[in-house]
């Protein structure tokens, strides 16, 4: 992936539909409006729109950009979201939630995400292996265990 400043500076990237951006730089797009909402919580339009200056794309295109992400978003994170949390050991559950806090502040994504984990082949105690990997990790690493 391309660096915000060495993207700024191309002027290649002067494009009219985001079929013309190339996959790679699509995704650059999508961490750039990611970066933009996190950093600004409540833009307004103008904001927006000279986010889209600077990435020398339509306002149009980045906000079809933005969409996308929403609606990834609303639609619920997670391969198993239909899967009712009960299907899966409460213990594994619970560890899973305080791993994936590492990752969101939000506790439905962390279940999503924990899920997720739970429901591959062979690992319904997947927090139990990753909780034993990490202490023999850090003790080969002569790191002290919590």
């Amino acid at each position: 992936m391309i660096s915000l400043i060495t993207y700024l500076t191309r002027q290649d990237l002067v494009v009219e539909t985001t079929e013309d951006i190339p996959a790679k730089d699509l995704t650059f797009l999508r961490c750039a409006v990611t970066k933009f909402f996190t950093e600004n919580p409540n833009p307004d339009d103008m904001d927006f729109h000279a986010l889209a200056d600077k990435l020398k794309i339509s306002p149009h295109e980045l906000e079809e950009v933005a969409y996308e992400l929403l609606t990834g978003l609303l639609k619920g994170v997670g391969k198993h979201k239909d899967v009712p949390v009960t299907t899966y050991d409460p213990e594994q559950i619970k560890m899973g939630l305080e791993v994936e806090k590492e990752h969101t502040d939000s506790p439905a994504i962390a279940q999503q995400i924990a899920k997720d984990h739970l429901a591959e082949p062979g690992m319904g105690d997947y927090y139990t292996r990753l909780k034993k990997m990490e202490k023999e990790a850090k003790r080969e690493a002569g790191i002290k265990n919590d």
